[in-house]
């Protein structure tokens, strides 16, 4: 699915996409890191993060580019000590979907500085008006490399009760 290919040792089952997420955050964000949340954002991004002992970066998106996050947004955000950025696209709460254009650039940013990106995708399947969801990973092997894909059951199949989430990504 979304042109991606993963050994079962690449993917770990959870009990939903935030805890999916919350295990990500856990295992690769230490005391002081920063990550890059775009805003408006889903409200648990930043409580996972600073959980963790990480900081929360803060990047506000802007309306006349439809509230998706942009490669220059990103740009301003990052420092040394910026670990991971979380994408969501098709974006909770505006809906947004980043262009598969910016996807790339924001992927090969990540790549070129060894910036994990956390792809929230749990809306990939709830697009209209001709949008349609890439997933980053598919874009490149090198971007492949520093992204780990979060999904769940719950919206694109109306399984909110069992609570079935999943991230796929580099076997480390």
């Amino acid at each position: 699915e979304n042109q991606l290919d993963y050994e079962p040792e690449q993917v770990v089952i959870t009990d939903g996409a935030k805890q999916a997420l919350f295990n990500l955050i856990l295992s690769v964000v230490d005391e002081g890191d920063g990550v890059v949340i775009p805003s408006p954002y889903w409200v648990t991004y930043p409580e996972q993060v600073k959980f963790a002992g990480g900081a929360p970066v803060f990047v506000e998106t802007k309306e006349e580019n439809g509230f998706a996050l942009t490669l220059e947004e990103l740009e301003s955000a990052v420092t040394p000590k910026t670990r991971m950025v979380i994408i969501c696209t098709p974006h909770n709460p505006t809906g947004s979907v980043i262009p598969k254009e910016e996807l790339l650039k924001i992927g090969r940013f990540c790549a070129e500085r060894g910036i994990l990106i956390a792809s929230d995708e749990c809306y990939e399947y709830l697009t209209y008006d001709g949008f349609n969801h890439t997933s980053i990973a598919s874009l490149s092997p090198e971007i492949k490399e520093v992204t780990v894909t979060v999904n769940a059951l719950s919206k694109a199949f109306s399984m909110t009760g069992w609570r079935v989430g999943y991230a796929a990504g580099p076997k480390e």
